[in-house]
């Protein structure tokens, strides 16, 4: 059994480690141990040390869990997921014991976390100093945090690819996680916001008045973390794309659309602060997409599928498609992408990832991708 002090630890997903790391300092008042950038090495010791055929989030987070135990962390926090990762706490753990190591694991999938007492009960079991006031009084800047980081993300994304000096998007980024590092609380962070947005909105920029513009849309994890998908997001913009993505932790955690929005399906990249059940959100989706899927199947395969079309249906030169190897539910999704893709007469690439994908071939892939739409985008205009 561990005892105090208790040092937190969560796997690597993008950027998120930054408002995690708040909630956990500011609302439950432990240390926290930010496991190190995810490399190749933390993938590699990853897929060391699990099942051969599992899916490559899971060898990721394995990566990070060593890599935070390594630094001292002795409570490690697992959040499941709504595929077969939702069972895959157990199994890193189990995993990780085998292996000798001492720590506490919080596993947020279990069922005495399903409601908001279960969870607080489990917190106060690694945070025993924290109380409901600390704890209510970190989450307004911490979902604060983690929407105005997508936003400014999007941001990136979309005009990064048109910068007059190489870098100045990525710089004025790195000062923003560093002022985000350094909040204490709400007022930080939306000063930290407001900072790196006027930088940004001054960036000198040449971007054509009708840019090439690619969705991505894909598998939840693999989408949203840089150095698992390899950074296509950043190489595509660079090559003179607009990139969009809607799946983030704003869109499909903390923010639930809001009744105009369900009613029109307009300004899906839009934050708005009414939350709405997500559920529902859901339902309506399927409903949407009811010409190409009749059931949800599973994980983020609904989202994919309404995205597609929706991106399709607002004319955008072409779609990315992320998943990691083996990952059903975006496996079973495929044959409707290339419908949509019939239908909408809209390029879709293709992208499966597992630890042994190599730069070089993503890199192959992407510039041969984007100069088909580039050439389509000139054909079409004359």
């Amino acid at each position: 059994m561990i005892k105090p002090p208790y040092r937190l630890s969560y796997p690597q997903l993008g950027n998120y480690d930054v408002p995690i790391r708040h909630f956990v300092l500011h609302g439950l008042g432990s240390d926290y141990v930010t496991p190190p950038p995810m490399t190749k090495h933390t993938i590699e010791i990853g897929a060391q040390n699990s099942p051969d055929f599992v899916c490559a989030p899971f060898k990721c987070m394995m990566g990070c869990y060593l890599e935070a135990l390594e630094k001292g962390a002795n409570v490690l926090i697992q959040t499941g997921g709504t595929c077969r990762l939702g069972y895959y706490g157990e199994l890193h753990e189990q995993i990780l014991r085998d292996m000798g190591y001492d720590f506490e694991m919080m596993n947020i999938n279990l069922a005495n976390y399903h409601n908001i007492f279960g969870l607080y009960k489990g917190m106060k079991k690694i945070a025993p100093q924290t109380n409901l006031f600390k704890i209510l009084k970190a989450l307004p800047s911490t979902a604060k945090m983690i929407i105005q980081m997508d936003k400014v993300e999007d941001y990136m994304r979309q005009n990064m690819g048109f910068e007059i000096h190489d870098g100045d998007f990525e710089r004025a980024h790195k000062t923003y996680l560093a002022d985000l590092r350094k909040a204490k609380g709400l007022k930080d962070v939306k000063k930290a916001y407001a900072k790196v947005m006027d930088t940004m909105e001054n960036i000198p920029i040449n971007k054509p008045e009708h840019p090439l513009r690619v969705g991505i849309v894909g598998e939840y994890f693999t989408i949203m973390d840089p150095e698992s998908n390899h950074e296509i997001e950043k190489k595509i913009a660079k090559m003179g794309a607009e990139v969009h993505r809607w799946m983030n932790l704003s869109n499909s955690i903390v923010l639930c659309p809001d009744k105009r929005t369900l009613k029109k399906l307009k300004g899906y990249l839009t934050y708005d602060i009414r939350k709405f059940p997500s559920s529902l959100w859901y339902k309506f989706q399927l409903k949407q997409v009811s010409k190409y899927a009749k059931y949800d199947m599973g994980s983020s395969g609904i989202s994919t599928i309404t995205l597609a079309e929706e991106y399709a249906k607002r004319g955008y030169d072409g779609l990315i498609h992320v998943k990691s190897f083996g990952c059903m539910p975006e496996m079973d999704i495929i044959p409707v992408l290339h419908n949509i893709s019939a239908d909408y007469k809209i390029p879709i690439l293709y992208l499966s990832y597992d630890t042994q994908t190599s730069d070089t071939g993503i890199e192959t892939r992407l510039e041969a991708f984007y100069d088909m739409i580039d050439m389509r985008k000139e054909v079409t205009k004359s």
